[in-house]
């Protein structure tokens, strides 16, 4: 949805609560279509990749409340298992053969009208030979897969207490959950939502993956989701202030700030 990536279709499945978009990725990114995660309930997120590593026999070793940095390291946990199993769902599409009901051209079938649709189609019209074969190559060589986005409401940044006792400012709800994306391996979008938080804000340049590399690309992106250009003014000038930069507007629903529109104006840098 921006200019460092190309994404093959024209929407985006947005956070839906603090669970109902949780493991959507698993779903949708293999065939191109990208979603956001919300960062919310790390005990939910740590469920979640307790049930998804049985399910797919992988070992699992639960990070419990009370352990250093618990809410982060959670998050980084289930990011990256998140981010393995879409690797292998898609290294399997690819391996999939274009045969009725098989991933690969379920992938295809889903595109919107575009010049890659064209190809597909064509492909389909060719009778076999190696002219079909080269042209499915290609095809094969331009799938994209569907970005792995999260989202954080800035204004939710408790302090957790353990034993009574109020831990350092570090370990704060939204900080703990930036710092969970910023340690994961993916490369995909941090969405920020509910408005500016000059102290969320202050340790996004900590982490490297948020800045530009010697090419001007980001591993990890900003995207801040706002109500009017005001706000989009003010949180991407506190932004720029500090050397990052927004790759990315929404504009959301003033009755709707929880971002569950299916239908978003995007404002594109």
């Amino acid at each position: 949805m921006n200019s460092y990536y190309t994404e093959p279709h024209s929407f985006q499945i947005p956070v839906m609560g603090t669970g109902f978009t949780i493991d959507t990725p698993l779903k949708v990114a293999k065939y191109g279509i990208s979603s956001v995660i919300s960062l919310v309930d790390d005990t939910l997120i740590e469920q979640m990749r307790k049930f998804h590593s049985e399910k797919n026999n992988l070992p699992y070793s639960a990070i419990k409340t009370g352990m250093e940095d618990w809410r982060a390291r959670r998050i980084t946990s289930y990011l990256n298992l998140l981010d393995d199993l879409v690797k292998k769902d898609v290294s399997q599409l690819m391996d999939s053969s274009f045969e009725e009901g098989s991933d690969i051209t379920k992938y295809f079938e889903l595109l919107p009208e575009s010049s890659l649709k064209q190809e597909y189609l064509k492909m389909k019209d060719l009778s076999a030979g190696e002219d079909k074969t080269l042209l499915q190559k290609h095809l094969k060589s331009l799938i994209v897969t569907g970005s792995i986005d999260v989202n954080i409401m800035t204004k939710l940044d408790n302090f957790p207490y353990i034993k009574g006792k109020i831990l350092d400012v570090k370990y704060t709800d939204a900080s703990a959950a930036l710092r969970g994306f910023a340690k994961s391996k993916l490369s995909s979008s941090m969405i920020f939502s509910a408005g500016l938080n000059p102290r969320l804000f202050d340790a996004i340049n900590k982490y490297k993956d948020f800045l530009p590399d010697a090419f001007g690309k980001l591993k990890k992106r900003i995207v801040l989701k706002v109500s009017d250009f005001r706000s989009a003014s003010i949180q991407g000038r506190a932004l720029a202030r500090k050397g990052l930069w927004v790759s990315e507007f929404r504009i959301e629903s003033g009755l709707n700030c929880g971002g569950q529109l299916l239908l978003c104006l995007f404002l594109k840098l």
